[in-house]
């Protein structure tokens, strides 16, 4: 599944969570079929055992490597299942610091320098010359945070490439789970006539094993690149590393 395009920027976070609600009840549902057509199977050789007789001791080898590699698919799956909710959880985050943290910080910019008090306009002294200040570090503070490219944005923005990055996981995960249906069904194992047997279960055991390993090996370089993203969160604690921001707290309009 592709994400279409928006040039003006996903509405809100139900643009990435229901797409990924949707592969997530994809890949469950296929994965179901799989395991079942997988189970009809081997009762359907079971039942040919004596008649197909020495035979099935490289059949029996064969649909073990059918096993295995449905394994590291249903493994993969339950993996991504456990994580659904946290991806859906930072998609949501990340708009949170866009519209609640981003752009009402960034409204505040002219309010934090406009007086209360046009009056206070012709305030001259020390007073004046220490309020006109503070006024400039409270801007200062709000451009740091509320500022285009400033630390809600990066914020943001970083959450959501973790999010995207496990769409396009699952996306690839679906495609896995759903090519692996197909050489299944193809091979009709549950039912192949007792000729038919040997050749559909050797020549399913060496599709799916291709299968496998060469999505596996897809699946782990976005999984390396999701791991770099989220790694840089050390990077996102040192947002806060601000002059603008003392300490990492929000300037003191006054002192106590």
């Amino acid at each position: 599944m592709t994400i279409p395009f928006n040039p003006l920027g996903p509405a809100g976070p139900e643009e990435f969570t229901r797409p990924l609600d949707d592969l997530f009840g994809k890949v469950e549902a296929k994965i179901k079929e799989i395991i079942a057509k997988y189970n009809a199977a081997v009762h359907h050789i079971n039942d040919w055992k004596y008649v197909l007789g020495p035979a099935m001791i490289w059949i029996s080898d064969a649909l073990g490597k059918i096993r295995e590699g449905l394994d590291k698919l249903v493994k993969l799956v339950q993996y991504a299942v456990e994580h659904h909710l946290p991806v859906v959880s930072l998609i949501v985050q990340s708009f949170n610091w866009q519209d609640h943290v981003q752009k009402d910080v960034a409204a505040m910019a002219v309010a934090v320098e406009t007086a209360a008090d046009p009056n206070l306009a012709y305030w001259e002294g020390g007073g004046a010359s220490e309020y006109w200040k503070r006024a400039k570090t409270q801007r200062d503070a709000v451009e740091a945070v509320g500022g285009q490219g400033g630390k809600a944005d990066t914020i943001s923005s970083w959450l959501i490439k973790i999010a995207q990055l496990n769409v396009e996981f699952m996306t690839g995960l679906v495609k896995l789970v759903a090519d692996f249906l197909g050489e299944v069904v193809t091979a009709a194992l549950e039912t192949a006539t007792v000729v038919e047997i040997p050749f559909a279960v050797k020549d399913l055991a060496g599709a799916l094993g291709g299968l496998v390993t060469n999505s596996i090996g897809r699946l782990a370089d976005i999984a390396n690149l999701l791991m770099q993203t989220v790694g840089s969160i050390r990077d996102a604690k040192g947002l806060m590393n601000d002059s603008r921001l003392p300490g990492g707290q929000w300037p003191q309009a006054v002192n106590l």
